[in-house]
């Protein structure tokens, strides 16, 4: 995954608020949740994939 990548993902998953932060630690990177609960981004991503997150904002748009 390419930086503009990341970015777009993780301002996905934000407005989703699926993460409010994300922290690198010992060459990982972290996204934590709103309760300050830390998970590596390669996991995060493999859970929910851009196409995913492009999805679940477009069905919140929708539902407003």
């Amino acid at each position: 995954m390419n930086p503009n990548e990341f970015t777009q993902c993780f301002n996905l998953a934000k407005a989703l608020d699926l993460v409010s932060a994300s922290r690198k630690v010992n060459g990982v990177l972290y996204v934590y949740n709103a309760a300050g609960q830390a998970k590596p981004w390669d996991s995060f991503a493999a859970e929910y994939p851009l196409e995913r997150l492009q999805a679940m904002v477009n069905r919140s748009q929708q539902a407003h």
